[in-house]
């Protein structure tokens, strides 16, 4: 009876031993795949950026494949569907990411500017918005100027301004919101202030043959022949086969 006894407790902790052995087995596994996809998300972005989108593709889906918990390989591979084209893709994986790390405020954001141009714009002035109250966030300006141009979808003029202001109250300094701004102030015949503000985007951003050709218009309406001339002259050189340079040329002809 005593060697029965001892042989089942012998039994008995050779059966937890195993069962511990099988289970920090899987353990490992486990870990080792979450570390495999995150390292096929990292480069899978890598390769996005990089424009090399077909192996870039493989990464993604390897990531999500391996874990799909991983906030950052769904995020990453939305994007990517969403630059193909492929828009069903890149929802499911949008919202994916969105159930696995509601607050990131790049993510709201992201999501957002898809859902813009899919003309889901009430869904995603709401995102814009949580985007910008996360505590976190970088740069909000990106979220507030995304929000903006959404609201031009619809024509919204006043509240596209009061987001491109809510941007510049962020950073003064950001050259695509100071430009839209110069564009409605053009658009609704507020020419100084249209001037103001190109003045101000090209001391913090680069000439673009739309800033150019806006900086022509805004000076022919204030009668600056001179400084008209100049942002002509620029266009040309810098943007000859620009549409908007053709456009002038057109313009000129008339």
């Amino acid at each position: 009876m005593m060697k029965s006894g001892r042989d089942a407790l012998i039994a008995m902790l050779l059966a937890v031993l195993v069962a511990g052995c099988s289970g920090s087995a899987k353990a490992v596994k486990v870990k080792e795949a979450r570390n495999a996809a995150q390292i096929n998300s990292e480069l899978g972005l890598g390769y996005m950026q990089q424009g090399n989108l077909e192996l870039a593709l493989q990464k993604l889906e390897r990531a999500v494949e391996l874990d799909p918990q991983l906030a950052s390989g769904q995020h990453y591979l939305a994007a990517l569907y969403q630059q193909l084209g492929q828009n069903e893709g890149a929802e499911k994986h949008y919202r994916q990411a969105m159930f696995l790390t509601p607050e990131d405020p790049v993510l709201l954001n992201n999501y957002g500017v898809f859902l813009c141009r899919q003309n889901k714009l009430t869904e995603a002035e709401r995102l814009f918005e949580t985007a910008v109250k996360q505590p976190f966030y970088k740069t909000p300006e990106v979220a507030y100027k995304n929000a903006g141009l959404c609201a031009l979808h619809t024509q919204d003029t006043a509240k596209a301004e009061a987001y491109f202001r809510k941007a510049l109250k962020v950073n003064p300094r950001m050259g695509s919101a100071l430009l839209e701004l110069a564009a409605l102030s053009h658009q609704e015949s507020e020419y100084l202030s249209a001037r103001a503000f190109m003045q101000r985007y090209f001391e913090v951003a680069p000439a673009t043959a739309r800033s150019l050709w806006l900086g022509v218009q805004v000076e022919q309406r204030l009668g600056d022949s001179a400084a008209a001339a100049k942002y002509a002259a620029r266009l040309r050189e810098q943007f000859p086969q620009a549409e908007e340079t053709v456009q002038m040329m057109k313009s000129d002809r008339r």
